[in-house]
């Protein structure tokens, strides 16, 4: 956590009330996607709250999509790297086999990251668009990309979650800078606006984890 804001106080009641109906809508997906992944299920509605405010619909410019605002190439990248790391639970892959059927098999075999199939001569499937548009499938993945970052963050000085989120934003790639939470978030502020308002709007003062820490 930060004592930075990016939300006003005046903005608490408003944010209250749209986690309160995307977690009653998506209470299922959600739970289903903790149980599986170990992703706390308020991490889960606070990612789906900032990437799309609960519209499973959504496709942005870059190709993005779905509530989670995760592209096809990525998901099929996180499955590839839950199989590799040994994350792959049964429960996860039986959800995965339900929406890809024989797909699955593209990730599950591949040798290589997505964005090096082609050059590599690789003709499995992979996930497609209408495939992150599925709310449950959508969810799992996000969940699962998250637990893979989270894992990755887990340092001497505790779970640095401000660096997981910054690396869901910006990509797996993306290497956050040394130092305390608030160090680098003076670094990426200096990189990235909306890199930085990200973080803050989850782990900042009146964010997101906060504010749902008040519903009842």
């Amino acid at each position: 956590m930060t004592p930075r804001v990016f939300y006003s106080g005046a903005a608490l009641a408003q944010n209250k009330a749209k986690l309160d109906a995307i977690g009653k809508k998506y209470f299922r997906e959600i739970k289903q996607a903790e149980t599986l992944t170990n992703v706390p299920g308020a991490l889960i509605l606070s990612v789906i709250f900032t990437e799309s405010a609960g519209n499973p619909s959504v496709v942005s410019y870059v190709g993005a999509a779905g509530l989670m605002q995760v592209m096809p190439q990525t998901a099929n990248d996180v499955i590839y790297f839950e199989n590799k790391s040994g994350r792959l639970t049964a429960g996860e892959l039986a959800i995965l086999k339900k929406y890809l059927g024989t797909r699955i098999n593209g990730p599950l075999k591949q040798k290589y990251l997505s964005h090096k199939i082609k050059e590599n001569n690789y003709s499995g499937n992979v996930v497609v668009k209408a495939d992150m548009l599925k709310p449950e499938f959508n969810i799992l993945i996000g969940a699962m990309y998250l637990g893979l970052l989270i894992d990755q963050h887990r340092e001497a000085t505790g779970l640095r979650l401000d660096k997981a989120l910054l690396r869901y934003a910006q990509g797996y790639f993306f290497k956050p800078a040394q130092g305390n939470v608030e160090q680098v978030l003076d670094h990426v502020k200096g990189k990235s606006t909306e890199a930085y308002s990200y973080v803050l709007k989850v782990l900042g003062k009146n964010g997101l984890l906060e504010t749902q820490s008040t519903l009842v």
